[in-house]
């Protein structure tokens, strides 16, 4: 895989996906957010993200649960090879679990990850990442 993934924040509280937000651009990466099931579902395919950081409590009356089925099970979205990370602060219920573990690639309870972690669970699902000392500052 040539150059930074290219992510996708889905999250509805938006001082989290704010803080993700400048934590990824401050890296390097492009990171863009969405803030509903339908959001997510109506940019994916022309966005095109590599990686997608997906809350599980959503407004709208979908889930992230529900956005995950509908992008490994849906024909229209097969053609991307988006990994998925599930973000909750919820436990690990069995529905969460088996979820999870059919369809993501990975977990995150995010009242127990600091925003610099998302640089490792890039690293760790097979991104590229950029060295440590090159965090691009951003003006206040």
């Amino acid at each position: 895989m040539a150059g930074l993934p290219k992510i996708l924040l889905v999250e509805d509280t938006l001082e989290i996906a704010d803080i993700y937000s400048q934590h990824l651009t401050r890296q390097g990466f492009t990171a863009r957010i969405v803030r509903t099931v339908d959001e997510l579902l109506d940019c994916v395919v022309d966005y095109a993200p590599d990686l997608i950081f997906l809350d599980i409590m959503l407004p709208g009356g979908k889930t992230g649960l529900d956005a995950l089925k509908i992008l490994r099970n849906d024909p229209q979205y097969h053609s991307l090879k988006t990994k998925i990370v599930l973000l909750t602060n919820l436990g690990e219920s069995e529905e969460i679990k088996k979820l999870w573990e059919q369809y993501a690639d990975g977990y995150v309870i995010k009242a127990e990850i600091d925003p610099h972690e998302l640089t490792d669970i890039i690293e760790s699902l097979g991104f590229e990442v950029p060295p440590e000392d090159t965090e691009t500052s951003i003006p206040v």
